[in-house]
């Protein structure tokens, strides 16, 4: 059995799809193996694959949503160490040499990741600050802040098994939920220049809607009052953490005329840490909520 998995999840991606296993196939490191889960796409996807040469272990599901299609690519990798790779990204041609160098290094209690360079949909690199990556048991740091994404990681598929998977009840944040639980148990090891291109364009910028929004929140206070964070991350950085989503999510619902939501969560965003701007802003939702009250009652 090779000794890497790259997976990649898939739907509706073709163009980007072909470009992204070019990458792949163009790696410094070859004890690899490719997996792609395709989510029901309507593009050709399947076709391209079955008429390309590319040497892919190709799955075809009904639509199960991104999640539940990351726990079948954990399901098929047959290898001792899985790497994901979104159907739109781009690895350099010596990712999958460095992520296993750190493997090297280290040992198999250890989760491997790295940064990115964003890029347009026509390659071109955009402009993106870069954060110096925190190293061991990370998981103040993460809850502050995601510096770590699906892709560009490497770790082994047994770690992956053993805090069970995605949540696949999550349309969003699924990745986020499952590197905050490892964060609790393994260290986290990074490297320091990119790993992956990532790629900026229509079909995955998310939208700032206040579902989208609360749903980060939920992760968040989840894992905090229930999922062993309370334990190891100070609660004041904590509470401006939480602050700094709940004022987020209040600002969504205002813009989407949810006036009741909003007032809630900005409300609690001032009680949890006290600013300017999620009061200012609380004061602006509860007019805007007495107005549209007053034009339903006229």
């Amino acid at each position: 059995m090779p000794l890497v998995s790259v997976c990649i999840p898939t739907y509706n991606r073709k163009d980007y799809l072909k470009e992204t296993l070019d990458s792949v196939f163009a790696q410094t490191y070859k004890d690899y193996e490719v997996v792609v889960v395709d989510d029901g796409s309507t593009d050709g996807t399947q076709e391209m694959i079955k008429n390309s040469n590319y040497g892919v272990r190709y799955c075809r599901a009904k639509h199960i949503g991104q999640q539940a299609v990351r726990n079948k690519l954990i399901e098929l990798a047959e290898s001792k160490y899985i790497t994901f790779l979104d159907s739109d990204d781009l690895l350099f041609p010596d990712t999958l040499e460095r992520l296993m160098k750190v493997i090297d290094s280290y040992g198999d209690d250890v989760f491997v990741y790295g940064p990115y360079i964003a890029i347009d949909e026509h390659g071109n690199e955009l402009k993106r600050k870069q954060h110096k990556l925190p190293t061991g048991y990370i998981t103040p740091e993460l809850f502050e802040f995601i510096y770590v994404h699906s892709c560009g990681t490497l770790c082994t598929k047994k770690i992956l098994e053993d805090v069970g998977g995605f949540d696949s009840s999550l349309k969003r944040c699924g990745v986020y939920k499952l590197l905050l639980k490892l964060s609790l148990k393994y260290k986290f090891i990074p490297v320091e220049s990119p790993v992956y291109k990532k790629r900026r364009h229509s079909g995955n910028v998310s939208n700032r809607l206040f579902a989208n929004c609360k749903t980060e929140f939920d992760v968040l206070e989840d894992f905090y009052f229930n999922g062993g964070g309370r334990e190891i991350i100070p609660q004041r950085r904590a509470m401006k953490r939480l602050s700094k989503e709940g004022y987020r999510a209040g600002r969504c619902a205002i813009r989407q005329g949810l006036y009741e939501q909003a007032c809630q969560f900005l409300s609690q965003s001032f009680q949890r840490y006290p600013n300017a701007k999620s009061l200012i802003h609380w004061i602006r939702a509860m007019i805007a909520k007495q107005l549209y009250q007053l034009n339903i009652l006229s």
